[in-house]
């Protein structure tokens, strides 16, 4: 296997955070932080983060809850003449404000997350686009060849049944003879750069459920930051009206968006440390993960640079053969050719015309074999689109996850400060006499 790094791809700085961060199981013993999504210990590493982010939430969940219940039952005593036990509906304001900031960043991540999962997709089926168009020219190239073979078998009977006098046409023959072997070499070399190409796993289908998914998930986000703002834009209503019914209702519909929101924030900072991981050294997982059989060619079109070309051998021969039987044919043209002109014998006529066929052909042939080398099956336009994908997975979706989640962060400790300011303004409304 060819020993060569990704070409075009830095670490990034956030990569490197997020790869840092603890990864524990649930006994709290450390386990590997090595990117491996087919072990079921490394999802527990993976989400011990969620799972202090979701404590965390936990608590803050308890004390707006506990909050409520003691407000409601041990201080609903009557303030003093002129005194309100509330608070200004400015403070309310200011938390609908600062939950607005967690909205905004809740937003950015969401479409940075939506670019980058999109962007993923697209390297994703470029990639296989590319594989796919250069199998299709290799077997055109092998087609091609065959057809070549048939037309030197074809060539060898109209010698054959010509009036050239022996030993001229066995010599004729033989070397029609050698030129159809040196193409059906040439043929075979072809099938193994086929073969070779096929053992690229196919991951079109890959592309199409990862824009599936996005598409849900980033319906499902929006979905969730439009919940938010409609219960800001309900308390924002409340403080108009003065309405207490409308701001105790408030507040519970808030308790279910601080569950979404802790959820959703456990969800991304779970999703950051598994793309950190992967990030961190995205080679060695294709190593692992790529089979025996294919990882010599995935190894070459995803990291480029001075890796061995794998298909360089089956091209010299094919080429080598290839070229050995244009020699065998043009030889062998003029041959026959010399003999036409000395004896006027026209019995050579049709050989003559398949020949001059044959010389244009395997010449346009090694053309598009030349050029299949050096474009289809060159490293550098699948190298593109994995750096693509890398600079998509482990730039922009790492720093949407991120954003995502400073935006669930920001929600989740603003709407407890919703929360206690809601309770706090209708408290104030009662004692005024002026909510409803």
């Amino acid at each position: 296997m060819a020993t060569c790094g990704t070409v075009g791809y830095m670490v990034s700085s956030l990569a490197k955070e997020l790869h840092g961060f603890p990864h524990k199981n649930r006994n709290l013993k450390t386990v590997s932080d090595e990117f491996d999504p087919t072990e079921l210990s490394y999802y527990e590493g993976v989400f011990f983060s969620a799972g202090l982010f979701l404590v965390i939430g936990f608590i803050l969940m308890a004390f707006a809850c506990i909050y409520l219940c003691v407000r409601a039952c041990c201080c609903n005593k009557e303030a003093p003449p002129g005194k309100s036990k509330g608070c200004n509906p400015v403070f309310l304001l200011i938390c609908v404000l600062l939950c607005l900031g967690g909205l905004v960043l809740g937003y950015y991540g969401n479409e940075f997350t939506r670019d980058g999962m999109l962007g993923v997709a697209s390297s994703v089926k470029s990639a296989n686009g590319t594989v796919s168009s250069a199998n299709t020219r290799v077997n055109l190239i092998t087609t091609n060849l065959t057809g070549q073979s048939r037309l030197l078998y074809r060539l060898q009977l109209e010698i054959g049944n010509s009036s050239v006098p022996d030993p001229q046409k066995t010599n004729y023959v033989n070397q029609a003879s050698q030129a159809r072997g040196q193409v059906n070499s040439a043929a075979d070399q072809s099938r193994e750069i086929s073969s070779s190409l096929e053992s690229v796993p196919n991951v079109a289908k890959y592309a199409d459920d990862l824009k599936k998914y996005e598409d849900y998930r980033w319906r499902s986000t929006i979905g969730v930051l439009c919940y938010v703002l409609g219960i800001l834009l309900l308390a924002v209503l409340c403080v108009f009206c003065k309405s207490v019914c409308m701001l105790q209702f408030n507040v519970f519909l808030t308790l279910i968006a601080l569950i979404v929101a802790w959820l959703y924030g456990g969800v991304f900072i779970g999703v950051g440390v598994l793309g950190g991981d992967f990030c961190v050294d995205p080679d060695a997982y294709i190593d692992r993960a790529v089979s025996n059989s294919s990882r010599e060619q995935v190894v070459y079109f995803t990291r480029c640079g001075n890796c061995s070309n794998p298909f360089e051998n089956d091209f010299n021969t094919a080429r080598d053969n290839l070229n050995r039987s244009i020699v065998q044919v043009a030889s062998l043209t003029a041959d026959v050719q010399a003999y036409r002109n000395f004896t006027s014998d026209n019995s050579t006529d049709q050989a003559l015309t398949t020949l001059t066929e044959l010389q244009y052909s395997l010449s346009g042939v090694d053309v598009i074999l030349v050029n299949l080398f050096n474009q289809d099956i060159n490293c550098t336009n699948l190298n593109n689109d994995y750096n693509d994908l890398l600079t998509s997975a482990c730039k922009k979706t790492l720093d949407g996850a991120v954003f995502t989640f400073s935006g669930c962060f920001v929600l989740g400790v603003m709407l407890v400060m919703f929360i206690v300011a809601s309770q706090l303004y209708w408290t104030r409304l009662k004692d005024e006499d002026k909510g409803w």
